[in-house]
């Protein structure tokens, strides 16, 4: 899995990945975007996220304001070792969770030996 440079006009959420025998777990800050603000998609070798931040503006003269806003844009290259049928995600707490399942023919298996 290889991350791609986004456009200048998107934030880079950060994120945690860690590969196990048979998926690959993505975890993603994403903190104000909510669940009809995702876009996730496969699309050949690209996966690619988008997260709509949805803020509101405070009436009144600004005092202070460090509070960003912009949307999120993450791609990442993924080969045939990831299976396109087993990709999901789920939100909770301003963190995007995907899990990739990997394909069988990459997953570890116990070879039985037979004969004598």
């Amino acid at each position: 899995m290889k991350s791609q440079e986004n456009s200048q006009n998107y934030r880079r959420s950060r994120c945690d990945i860690v590969q196990n025998s048979d998926q690959i777990i993505m975890r993603l800050e994403m903190p104000g975007v909510g669940k009809s603000g995702l876009d996730i998609n496969v699309e050949g070798d690209k996966l690619s996220i988008i997260g709509r931040r949805i803020q509101e503006s405070l009436k009144g003269d600004k005092l202070i304001h460090e509070i960003r806003s912009g949307d999120y844009k993450m791609e990442y290259t993924i080969d045939e070792t990831i299976d396109r049928n087993a990709i999901d995600a789920s939100l909770e707490k301003g963190v995007l969770t995907l899990t990739l399942g990997l394909s069988e023919a990459v997953k570890p298996r116990k070879i039985e030996v037979v004969g004598k």
